[in-house]
């Protein structure tokens, strides 16, 4: 992740990454997508292709989504999302917003990302945003609008084929109605920490022993003997092979022997 990345999304609350996927691997994706569609299996894309599970650490945005969450990063959600032609959107929302006794505008509990195979076409949904307001308090209700497009600040994330969004959970976002004739398809991931509930779907034998050959893959999917019942070194087990990430920001703490004793001068 480069200094002006961790500046923007620290920012702005998301990332728009051009050229996630090479045209190779979008035509690959495609064909994997459409073939789970057809099985109605969107909601179990890693049971539908192991495409999907290798994803999951692709070099163009894990390496990023790591940096931002920390060592302890887990899928939360992995599914495909179809837009077909009237599509209503979604309105205003923070992803987090269930999430209570969180101190949101100060935490990183989730990062959405968005991986678009396909262009998105005038009148075509996308993804809108309120630039920054992932750093608005949990308390500041959203406005009652007419239309998506009605909100304030409001930014329209219209995109390339094979472009990865990356969003902060806490960030205002919504998504606008496709008032096109050309279907648009999503793969969705959510990364939250691993303490935090995952919602997969029931993974199958075979999808396990593929996930079960990578270390991280293990961590992401909750797969392995940590992972089959409580285990000691649940809280404890990390990514490997990156540098190492205590999160975006950087995670600052007050030495325990001046706790609930006042202040003391930044050193």
């Amino acid at each position: 992740m480069t200094e002006a990345q961790k500046i923007e999304y620290e920012a702005q609350g998301y990332l728009v990454l051009e050229g996630g996927l090479d045209s190779g691997e979008l035509a690959e994706f495609r064909t994997a997508f459409d073939r789970v569609s057809e099985d109605d299996s969107l909601e179990d894309l890693p049971n539908g292709d192991d495409r999907f599970i290798h994803l999951a650490l692709h070099p163009t945005f894990f390496p990023i989504v790591h940096r931002i969450l920390s060592d302890d990063v887990q899928i939360r959600t992995l599914c495909g999302r179809v837009y077909a032609p009237g599509n209503e959107g979604m309105e205003w929302r923070r992803e987090v917003a269930g999430l209570l006794g969180v101190a949101h505008e100060a935490s990183t509990l989730c990062v959405q990302v968005h991986i678009h195979l396909d262009e998105t076409p005038d009148n075509g949904t996308c993804i809108a945003v309120v630039p920054g307001s992932h750093r608005f308090k949990s308390g500041l209700q959203l406005p009652d609008l007419d239309s998506v497009e009605a909100m304030p600040h409001a930014k329209l994330l219209k995109v390339e084929a094979g472009t990865t969004i990356l969003l902060h959970g806490n960030l205002w976002q919504a998504q606008t109605r496709n008032g096109s004739d050309v279907t648009q398809r999503c793969i969705r991931f959510e990364f939250v920490h691993c303490w935090m509930r995952q919602h997969l779907p029931e993974l199958s034998p075979e999808s396990i022993e593929i996930i079960s050959e990578s270390h991280n893959l293990s961590q992401l999917f909750g797969v392995g003997e940590d992972f089959n019942e409580v285990a000691k070194g649940y809280w404890f087990r990390t990514i490997e092979g990156y540098p190492t990430s205590t999160g975006l920001p950087e995670r600052r703490f007050s030495e325990l022997k001046v706790a609930g004793k006042g202040f003391v001068p930044n050193s």
